[in-house]
């Protein structure tokens, strides 16, 4: 997968944000910016730009009502906007959960090819919920997750640990994850310079990029 795709899948959290935005006016034309900011866990601040986005697109719009209040409703061309953004993150999706699971699948191959059977998965976000899903059709078995401050307690059954000493035995790691990842790739070299570290093609120009 290549840079360009990553880019495209910081995008589409953007657009699903929106889509999000528009699916909760029409459901609930007296939602407000900050219940909205809470229920898809963004900043206030942020929402509000969302909101205004849509409402300079047209595809929402804001009436007054008694008591001084406000409510937002969704245009014709919210309706149709709502309705393409539906169908393109679908596709989408599709596209990207195609990708990562070939690449998982290789890397993971590869790992056992270097004799390795237990791998700890370096995250616990949508990438590393492919890995799992992948490994069941691949010669080596996840043992767990390593993610910090993670509130799961288990990704598919596998135990998700705050460091690789909660996990026994695992010979191996795997880096699976969008957010930080030079961080948790750079954290977990330096606390575990034995232990070999699978990098996913995608993942790559994150991790070996100078810092700017």
């Amino acid at each position: 997968m290549s840079d360009a795709l990553i880019q495209k899948k910081r995008n589409e959290g953007q657009q699903e944000i929106i889509l999000r935005l528009l699916e909760q006016v029409e459901a609930d034309d007296s939602v407000s910016q900050d219940h909205f900011a809470k229920r898809v866990g963004i900043a206030k601040g942020l929402a509000n730009a969302y909101f205004n986005r849509c409402l300079q697109k047209g595809w929402i719009r804001l009436k007054q009502v008694p008591k001084q209040r406000f409510l937002y409703y969704l245009t014709p061309k919210g309706f149709s906007e709502k309705a393409r953004l539906t169908a393109e993150f679908l596709t989408s999706s599709y596209q990207f959960y195609r990708h990562v699971r070939e690449e998982m699948g290789s890397l993971m191959a590869e790992a056992a090819k270097q004799g390795h059977r237990r791998l700890a998965v370096l995250g616990a976000e949508e990438l590393a919920e492919i890995t799992a899903i992948v490994s069941d059709e691949c010669p080596v078995e996840i043992v767990g997750f390593v993610a910090p401050n993670c509130p799961r307690k288990q990704i598919a059954g596998r135990p998700v640990v705050a460091s690789w000493s909660g996990l026994q035995h695992a010979d191996g790691a795997l880096l699976a994850t969008f957010e930080n990842a030079r961080t948790a790739y750079d954290t977990f070299r330096a606390e575990q310079p034995g232990v070999p570290i699978f990098v996913p093609r995608q993942l790559r120009s994150l991790i070996w990029s100078k810092p700017k």
